[in-house]
C-alpha cells in the first residue's frame, strides 16, 4: 500500500464537497516585463523564470528549454521504463527509499529522475543524478491520520517550514517541493478537516518549498474538471507568482465503481493546467479495488495511449511552454468562460485555449500586434485565417485547441 493507500481512498473518495470557489488576494499582480522586436509592446504576466529558476540547483531539474516536467506519483522504479516510453520524465516519491535498488532503476533510464524523501542511502548516494529534489508529501493542509484511527487536524505552517529548512540545509544542490491536497482547487473540500476555511494556511506553507504541487481529480470525485485551473491558479497567487507549480491529475480507475478519466478528460486536466501557469503535471496512476494495481493508468490501453499522445504534445512545445506568458496580446469573446496562454518565439506565437466549462460555444480571439496571418491548429491538420486580428473557433466542452501562428 501506498502512502495514498486506504486513508487516501476515504479523504478522495467517501467525503463529499461542495461547489468551488476563487479567493481575490490583498494585493495586484503587474506586468513582469516587456519583448523586444516586432512584439514591442508586449507586457508579461509575473513569472517564476522558467529555466532560469531551475539553474539555480546544479542537481535539480533539467535547466533546458525543451526540458517540462512530467511526472508520476509513487511508482517502483522498476517500471521506469514503461513510464519512460510514454513521456514520464519524474518520479514524485520513491517509497519507502530511495534504495539503492531504486537508484540503480532510475539510472538505467537516463531520461528519469525523481524528487523523494531524504531518507534510506540518500546520504551514501548524495552525488546520483537520479535524485533531482526532495519531496514533503505530508499534504499538511488536509486532516491527518492518527495512528489509533481516524483524523486530527492538519499539520501548522512552521512544522513545514522546519522540514524545508532542515531538508535545504542537508542538501541545498536540489529544490525541495511541498505536495498539498484538493483543498488547494477546491476550497469546499472537507478532508482539512478542522483546518477547513482556512485558506490564510496557504499564503505560509508556499514558503516551505521551492516547488509546489497539489492534487485534485474531479472526474473520480465527480466534480468540474476546471478546479484544476482554480487550483494552479490559486497557488500561484499565494506564492506570487514566484514559484513553479505542479497539477497532479488522474489517470486511473481508483476503486470499483468510480469513473475513469477519458483520453479526452485527461488531456482537458492537463491543459487546464498549463494554460493556466502550471510549470508541470503529474499523474496519480494507482487502482485499490478489486485488488492493488500502481500501474493501473499503463495497463489499460486506451489510458496507456492517451498518456504517450498528451505527453508528447506537451514535450514538443515545451519550449512555449517554458516562455513567459504575453498580458496583452489576446482577448476572447465567447458565451462559455475559455481560458488562454500566448507565448512567443522569435516570430511565432503560440496560443493555448481551454473551455473552462462543460458547455459548448464558439470564441472569437483578437490579436495584438498581428493584422493578417494564418492559424495553424495544431494536431488537427486544419488552419484557420486570421483577418484583422481576428479568428474564431468552435469549442466542445472542456475541449483544447493549441495554435501556431507565424508571421
Amino acid at each position: 500500500m501506498t502512502k495514498h493507500g486506504a486513508s487516501f481512498v476515504l479523504l478522495t473518495l467517501v467525503l463529499g464537497a461542495c461547489s468551488a470557489g476563487k479567493q481575490t488576494l490583498g494585493y495586484e499582480l503587474g506586468d513582469a516585463g516587456t519583448a523586444p522586436g516586432d512584439f514591442s509592446g508586449d507586457t508579461f504576466l509575473p513569472w517564476y523564470g522558467g529555466p532560469a529558476y531551475h539553474a539555480r540547483w546544479p542537481n535539480g531539474l533539467s535547466a533546458s528549454a525543451s526540458f517540462i516536467p512530467i511526472g508520476v506519483w509513487m511508482q517502483q522504479p522498476a517500471n521506469a521504463e514503461r513510464y519512460r516510453e510514454v513521456g514520464v520524465n519524474l518520479f514524485l516519491g520513491l517509497w519507502e527509499g530511495p534504495t539503492d535498488e531504486q537508484l540503480d532503476f532510475l539510472d538505467a533510464a537516463p531520461e528519469l529522475t525523481a524528487f523523494c524523501d531524504q531518507a534510506g542511502v540518500w546520504q551514501s548516494r548524495l552525488d546520483d543524478r537520479a535524485m533531482s529534489g526532495w519531496l514533503i508529501d505530508w499534504s499538511p493542509d488536509n486532516a491527518q491520520e492518527l495512528p489509533e484511527g481516524g483524523y486530527g487536524p492538519c499539520i501548522e505552517p512552521d512544522v513545514v517550514q522546519d522540514k524545508y529548512d532542515e531538508m535545504a540545509a542537508a542538501d541545498d544542490s536540489r529544490p525541495v517541493m511541498l505536495l498539498l491536497g484538493q483543498g488547494v482547487a477546491d476550497p469546499e473540500w472537507p478532508g482539512r478537516g478542522e483546518c477547513d476555511g482556512r485558506d490564510d494556511m496557504y499564503l505560509e506553507y508556499v514558503q516551505a518549498a521551492d516547488v509546489l504541487g497539489f492534487y485534485i481529480y474531479p472526474v473520480s470525485r465527480q466534480r468540474p474538471l476546471e478546479l484544476v485551473a482554480d487550483g494552479v491558479e490559486r497557488l500561484l497567487e499565494w506564492s506570487r507568482h514566484q514559484k513553479p507549480v505542479f497539477a497532479l491529475i488522474e489517470a486511473a480507475s481508483t476503486v470499483e465503481g468510480v469513473p475513469r478519466a477519458t483520453p479526452e478528460q485527461m488531456r482537458a486536466e492537463a491543459w487546464l493546467g498549463l494554460v493556466r501557469g502550471a510549470a508541470g503535471i503529474a499523474y496519480y496512476c494507482h487502482r485499490f479495488e478489486p485488488e492493488l494495481n500502481e500501474t493501473d493508468c499503463l495497463d489499460d490501453a486506451d489510458t496507456h495511449d492517451a498518456l504517450a499522445r498528451i505527453n508528447a504534445e506537451i514535450t514538443s512545445l515545451a519550449p512555449a511552454l517554458n516562455s513567459p506568458t504575453v498580458s496583452n496580446g489576446v482577448t476572447v469573446a465567447s458565451d462559455a468562460p475559455i481560458a488562454t496562454r500566448l507565448t512567443r518565439i522569435s516570430d511565432v506565437s503560440y496560443l493555448f485555449a481551454a473551455a473552462l466549462s462543460n458547455e459548448p460555444t464558439r470564441a472569437t480571439f483578437t490579436l495584438r500586434a498581428i493584422a493578417d496571418a494564418a492559424a495553424e491548429v495544431l494536431d488537427e491538420d486544419r488552419e484557420l485565417a486570421i483577418e484583422s486580428s481576428r479568428f474564431s473557433d468552435d469549442f466542445d466542452g472542456y475541449a483544447v485547441h493549441l495554435y501556431r501562428i507565424e508571421r
